[in-house]
């Protein structure tokens, strides 16, 4: 997982070159020229990243520069400790065969926020919000597939049927948006707008226990590495969103940051047991 995030980080570092290398389009201008109509073709040429999300990225001033730079390359870091948190429950419970107080429902939602959040960036040509995507994509897969073994009768069927009922929403979004005639910034911001609920649902669903845990007074359902990442994670991403005003990065991750708290308050209050 070290590796994994220092490789992550140094290609975050190149993304100067990367990202904003010259594009090309075609674009016909018209003249008139002896009573002829004559059509030529020019090349225009601009770069990336694209500045489709409510505000300019390309703008940076000396007093945001930090936020911009530093603080995603922080976030690329965090976004890989918050989903390599539950790797150590996960593994547990595969080699106890034993799903014990581990919740699954955040891990079969994560295996398909991650996806959408990995394509929104790439729609947007954002490679923070791309590389903090990459591990998650393939830890949330294997703790699906580690995890739905362990389950039996009612737990094992609303966990399937989360994974089935988010990935065939996913893939009809998918598949209507590029069947359809939308421009990119519409393309992106339904992209956004889905991945950004999909957070948001993911951030709370910790809390889907929440009633065991206010009934047995005992938090441990609620993953003490998850919290804490959680937190930290969404507050410098609720920085950088706000920092270059993309609306799908500071609202969900403001929400959940909020949801982070609570969960916190809990294990304050309810410590496991």
């Amino acid at each position: 997982m070290k590796l994994s995030s220092l490789l992550i980080v140094f290609a975050a570092a190149e993304q100067s070159h990367a990202w904003t290398r010259p594009l090309s389009s075609s674009v016909i201008t018209s003249n008139v020229n002896g009573g002829i109509k004559r059509h030529q073709t020019k090349k225009v040429a601009f770069s990336g990243p694209l500045s489709i999300r409510g505000g300019s990225s390309l703008e940076m001033t000396p007093a945001s520069s930090l936020v911009t730079t530093l603080v995603p390359r922080i976030g690329i870091l965090t976004s890989t400790l918050l989903y390599f948190s539950p790797f150590t429950a996960v593994r547990q419970a595969s080699t106890s065969e034993s799903l014990n107080d581990l919740n699954p429902v955040p891990l079969a939602i994560m295996a398909v926020s991650s996806l959408c959040w990995l394509v929104y960036g790439l729609s947007v040509r954002d490679p923070f919000v791309t590389l903090s995507n990459v591990p998650g994509s393939i830890a949330s897969i294997w703790y699906v597939m580690t995890v739905l073994p362990l389950l039996k009768g009612a737990q094992l069927k609303n966990t399937q049927n989360i994974v089935v009922m988010l990935s065939a929403l996913t893939i009809n979004l998918w598949t209507w948006l590029a069947l359809t005639n939308k421009s990119l910034e519409q393309v992106s911001s339904a992209l956004g707008l889905f991945a950004s609920g999909l957070f948001i649902v993911l951030s709370g669903s910790p809390l889907s226990t929440i009633k065991t845990v206010l009934s047995t007074k005992d938090s441990k359902s609620i993953l003490t590495q998850l919290t804490f990442a959680q937190i930290t994670n969404t507050a410098l991403w609720s920085a950088y969103g706000l920092a270059i005003k993309d609306k799908f990065v500071y609202g969900p991750n403001m929400t959940g940051l909020g949801f982070g708290l609570i969960q916190l308050a809990l294990k304050l209050v309810f410590p496991s047991k």
